[in-house]
């Protein structure tokens, strides 16, 4: 699995929330530059930043080279950019964990959540972390949320650019 915005504390903290086992095989990337003590790190790469036109492509070659079969974007500007390109890796077998594009525009988006803000990670509309894992379904949604104070909707979170 490859979490990006990998140096922000946002990142560890969505690390934090998924099972043990999925912990073990986490990748974090950043286009920020990376300390050279991370990029000594098995766990650490810099990634391609999200303006580049072939932004999605160089994300599609990264998981490839490293045998990720799950990313979860966590910056804001590289959203669009792998919800467009969804069908293209789910065709090589990686699950991108963002919202389909129609969804995606019709969310709210919370950059920079608080540490106290609950957060739930999503994949296909299922709960994607322990103890609740499966148990209620949001439709189709992927990625990190939280709920509204209305407690019927959902916000998308991620790391402002």
């Amino acid at each position: 699995m490859l979490i990006t915005q990998g140096t922000q504390p946002f990142a560890q903290r969505v690390a934090n929330r998924l099972p043990a086992g999925q912990r073990q095989h986490m990748v974090f990337g950043s286009a920020d530059g990376m300390p050279q003590a991370l990029l000594s790190l098995e766990n650490y790469l810099e990634i391609p930043k999200a303006n580049a036109p072939a932004f999605a492509h160089e994300m599609l070659k990264i998981c490839l080279d490293r045998n990720i079969s799950a990313l979860i974007p966590l910056g804001v500007n590289e959203l669009y950019p792998l919800s467009e390109a969804r069908q293209l890796f789910s065709e090589y077998g990686i699950a991108v964990w963002v919202p389909a594009l129609a969804e995606l525009a019709a969310v709210a988006v919370i950059k920079n959540p608080p540490k106290q803000l609950p957060l739930l990670l999503l994949l296909d509309g299922k709960i994607a972390e322990p103890p609740t894992v499966g148990v209620k379904s949001y439709g189709t949604l992927s990625g990190v949320f939280t709920q509204l104070e209305s407690g019927d909707e959902l916000a998308l979170c991620c790391v402002g650019d």
